[in-house]
């Protein structure tokens, strides 16, 4: 038994490490899992993870500062109706409408501003939204 755990082990790592596997590091950039067990930077990416949200109500997120262009807002939704809003952090004035759905499904925006800003989410069920910002 305790061989048979110790071979399912052996090809989980494998396969995992043959899968390539990816994780967000902190500061939003994208890191890919080596065959000998280290991590390193994906250098191939456009984009960097600025912020990612996950939830099923309405609500406002956190600030988040944007210093290049373009940047995008990437939704994947189960929601009957979802309306995200960008606002201005430090004003807090309404940019734009950047997303408005009605039925479930995915959407995308790209935004060609900088800034601190903040969305507000109005949303009837479950919703991923990520924001991400141009790298290269």
């Amino acid at each position: 038994m305790k061989n048979l755990l110790l071979v399912t082990l052996l090809i989980l790592l494998l396969v995992s490490t043959s899968l390539g596997l990816t994780a967000v590091a902190e500061n939003g950039k994208t890191v890919i899992l080596n065959v000998n067990g280290t991590w390193k930077y994906d250098t191939t990416s456009e984009w960097r993870i600025v912020r990612s949200y996950t939830g099923s109500s309405s609500k406002n997120t956190d600030p988040f500062s944007i210093s290049g262009n373009p940047w995008r807002i990437r939704v994947i939704s189960k929601a009957s109706m979802l309306t995200l809003a960008l606002f201005n952090a430090s004003s807090g004035d309404v940019e734009e409408i950047v997303i408005n759905m009605n039925d479930p499904g995915t959407d995308e925006t790209y935004i060609y501003r900088k800034g601190t800003f903040y969305l507000d989410i109005i949303a009837y069920g479950s919703y991923e939204i990520v924001v991400e910002e141009k790298i290269k």
